[in-house]
């Protein structure tokens, strides 16, 4: 009798695990995406291209901190050749309207 009750107990947690992990009782629905990113334009990137800038965190993602520290680096070195740039061409003024 003891081993009967030790089996219905293991056959009952197995199908209450099952039930919580959606694989009994119709399953978990449809599944949604919370996919935020949209990657840059093809178009040459511009500073501004980089305000909304958003990637997804994965289960083993980066580092945020990291991946916020290079893409901040990277577009203040690019808004300072995209000025040097302009500076060199004479459309400083055409930057500082881009800057607005």
């Amino acid at each position: 009798m003891k081993w009967f009750i030790l089996l219905v107990g293991i056959v009952v947690l197995c199908f209450l695990v099952a039930l919580v992990l959606g694989l009994a009782g119709g399953g978990m629905g449809r599944p949604t995406s919370s996919l935020s990113h949209e990657p840059l334009p093809d178009d040459p990137i511009r500073d501004t291209d980089f305000d909304d800038l958003v990637f997804d965190v994965g289960l083993r993602g980066y580092r945020m901190s990291q991946v916020d520290g290079v893409v901040d680096r990277l577009r203040r070195e690019l808004r300072e050749k995209d000025e040097e740039i302009a500076v060199l061409r004479g459309e400083q003024s055409h930057l500082d309207e881009d800057h607005e």
